[in-house]
């Protein structure tokens, strides 16, 4: 069935044996049970997801944490002092945050620097640290989230007499041994995969739990805090949902008592346990947006700040910039019109110039959400050309760039498979552009968009799921996505645009019973065109809106596309 985003949807036929062989062993219900197969979880992904087991304790151990710590217990008993390097999302802000508090409990002296998206760009580079180490007499830096390509910038360093460890997750271009630093990094070895998709948080959060027992600390060290930091970056920075990562996630959130961290509980004003969709729809963005128009500290002088007064003005400018971010965005999409007949064996690949530079990712993730084709947005950035791109499954960004910094066609980048971002000279565009749709031709030439719902449902059996079953699924996020589903014959009784964006109904089924719709970023869009002229029944294929339903009328919809 061809949809108006031009997807190809079709059911996802499984074996009528293997449905009910896990019905009936798990005591669950059909759709559950489809949905378990489907997804490809494992028996003990089903037991954890159904009866809501949870490890005393999960470990991760990495061979390369012993030499850090030399470099840590060195700083904590000869009071040398330490600058924490990080990025300017909310694993990078998290990494910080997990070693800036836990190393200032310990008393050792610490700074941060979180660069500025816009000014300074994504890493280190020479000039920067220069002008950071001139300032102070620092004896160790800790990259965090970035720096597993910095080779320049860490010789600089231990030329000029410090050392250095990196903490990160990204994809290494280029493996060195150094004198004086440690990388922290699960890509340096090939460890099994789940350990691989670790963020750079939760590599954070395992090297802190093994200083605790190295340094043999009597401070008090709120782990579960640290956890549910790692939980949020996990979510944040798109790692699969799934095996450890779902471990993290699920433990992060359940111990984490919000109450006890007024930064966040003024932020996002909840008053029950955090869910994963909170995360990805409330608590990111408002982190994220502040770097991507150029305050990339704010969030970070946040989680650090104890005064009240202050705390509730840093909250009401990182809310004001969130609503700015999201007009400028909405504007800049409308800009960047999509041809499907353009990008068949395509990926969307669009250059504007002189678009703010900082949506490029968020945007490049609205369109792999709506079209399933890996995006890349680029704009001019000085004498360059920025670009951030996200992906889909089986196409690897981190290693496209990779081998991409390896041919000469960009200059540095750097990412993991599913987002990235890189830095290229003007007259490279076309060769990046050609060079990106020779790649994903090798794997999709001639394929049609194709995406799979589960099954055909209707309003009653979809309220149902969703009171009992629906949070059986939770976290949900990369690799463990909310279920698509094919509801028929739905009249469009009201209709309201939000925020010039968002289309908002009150749709009616065949068995007379209405409900709520809403559609994410669809006016302007042929999807919105669609829903607002349409006077007949029409079959819309959607996910299940919220995962906490206490009455009826909290059930609602969201409406992915529509088969004409």
């Amino acid at each position: 069935m061809k949809s108006v985003n031009g997807i190809n949807w079709k059911e996802n036929n499984i074996p009528e044996r293997l449905i009910l062989k896990n019905k009936q062993k798990y005591n669950i219900s059909y759709l559950l049970s489809k949905i378990f197969i489907d997804k490809k979880y494992s028996e003990e992904e089903i037991h954890n997801s159904i009866y809501k087991t949870q490890e005393k304790e999960i470990i991760y151990k990495n061979q390369d944490f012993a030499e850090a710590s030399k470099y840590i217990y060195d700083c904590y008993k000869n009071k040398k002092k330490i600058l924490i390097f990080g990025d300017y999302d909310v694993d990078g802000y998290s990494s910080v945050y997990l070693l800036y508090d836990f190393l200032t409990n310990l008393d050792i002296n610490c700074n941060y620097f979180i660069p500025n998206r816009l000014s300074d760009g994504y890493g280190p580079n020479v000039s920067l640290l220069r002008k950071l180490i001139s300032k102070s007499n620092y004896d160790l830096v800790i990259f965090v989230d970035c720096g597993s390509n910095s080779i320049d910038e860490i010789t600089y360093l231990e030329n000029c007499g410090l050392k250095c460890i990196v903490i990160d997750h990204h994809q290494i271009y280029k493996h060195k041994f150094f004198n004086k630093s440690v990388i922290i990094n699960p890509l340096k070895r090939n460890l099994p995969k789940k350990y691989n998709t670790l963020c750079a948080t939760s590599l954070t959060y395992f090297f802190i739990k093994y200083l605790v027992k190295k340094l043999n600390s009597k401070k008090k060290i709120d782990i579960n805090k640290y956890l549910f930091f790692s939980a949020i970056a996990t979510i944040c920075d798109q790692m699969p949902l799934r095996d450890y990562n779902k471990k993290i996630v699920i433990k992060g959130l359940r111990n984490f008592d919000l109450n006890k961290f007024n930064n966040f509980k003024k932020l996002i004003k909840i008053n029950r346990k955090l869910t994963s969709t909170d995360i990805s729809f409330i608590l990111g963005p408002i982190m994220n947006s502040a770097s991507r128009i150029g305050y990339s500290d704010l969030p970070f002088k946040l989680l650090i700040e104890k005064k009240g007064n202050v705390m509730d003005r840093i909250i009401s400018r990182l809310i004001n910039l969130n609503e700015k971010r999201k007009k400028i965005q909405s504007k800049t999409i409308n800009l960047l019109k999509i041809n499907l007949d353009e990008i068949k064996n395509q990926v969307i690949f669009k250059y504007v110039e002189n678009i703010n530079e900082g949506l490029l990712g968020i945007i490049a993730s609205n369109f792999v959400e709506i079209y399933n084709r890996p995006s890349f947005i680029l704009t001019n950035s000085g004498d360059f050309i920025k670009c951030s791109s996200r992906s889909i499954k089986d196409f690897d960004i981190g290693y496209i760039f990779y081998l991409a910094f390896k041919k000469k066609i960009i200059i540095n980048g750097g990412g993991h498979s599913m987002a990235g971002g890189c830095i290229l000279k003007k007259n490279k565009l076309n060769e990046f552009k050609k060079f990106l749709n020779l790649n994903y031709n090798r794997k999709f030439y001639n394929t049609i968009d194709t995406k799979y719902y589960t099954s055909i449902q209707n309003f009653e059996s979809l309220l149902t799921f969703a009171k009992e079953d629906f949070q059986n699924l939770e976290p949900l996020g990369n690799d463990n996505g909310s279920p698509f589903f094919l509801v028929k014959n739905n009249k469009i009784i009201k209709l309201k645009v939000i925020n010039c964006t968002h289309l908002q109904f009150i749709l009616k089924n065949k068995n007379n019973r209405s409900y709520k719709g809403m559609a994410f970023n669809a006016v302007g869009r042929k999807l919105g065109e669609c829903l607002m002229n349409c006077k007949k029944e029409i079959d819309l294929i959607v996910q299940i809106n919220n995962n906490i339903i206490q009455k009826n009328k909290d059930f609602n919809l969201i409406i992915k596309d529509a088969i004409v």
